[in-house]
């Protein structure tokens, strides 16, 4: 499952959102065992291409590790992410199930 976009418009001046290998792998699993839990994952993961707008549906958190920033909750499925504002991409480090 792929949340990348190929081409950036002149519109779309947002963040470029990169997986961790193993994030890719959790969505890959997901997507076979619960295919709706998937595509609302990749939806919200997508729309971290504007990493500090508020949206509905989903729970951003500021994390007090070091492992990463936020938190993203998405259902019962969260990812630990970071922004870099100086290469404008936001990473995606983890990915877990509670």
């Amino acid at each position: 499952m792929s949340i990348s976009r190929s081409k950036k418009s002149s519109r779309n001046l947002g963040y470029e959102v990169r997986l961790h290998p193993e994030v890719s792998r959790y969505l890959a699993k997901l997507a076979k065992d619960a295919p709706n839990d998937a595509e609302r994952c990749a939806r919200a993961l997508r729309e971290l291409e504007n990493p500090f707008a508020s949206r509905a549906g989903v729970d951003i958190a500021m994390w007090q590790g070091h492992e990463f920033d936020y938190r993203l909750r998405v259902g019962r499925h969260r990812f630990g992410y970071r922004v870099d504002k100086r290469d404008r991409a936001v990473y995606v480090d983890a990915a877990w199930f509670k």
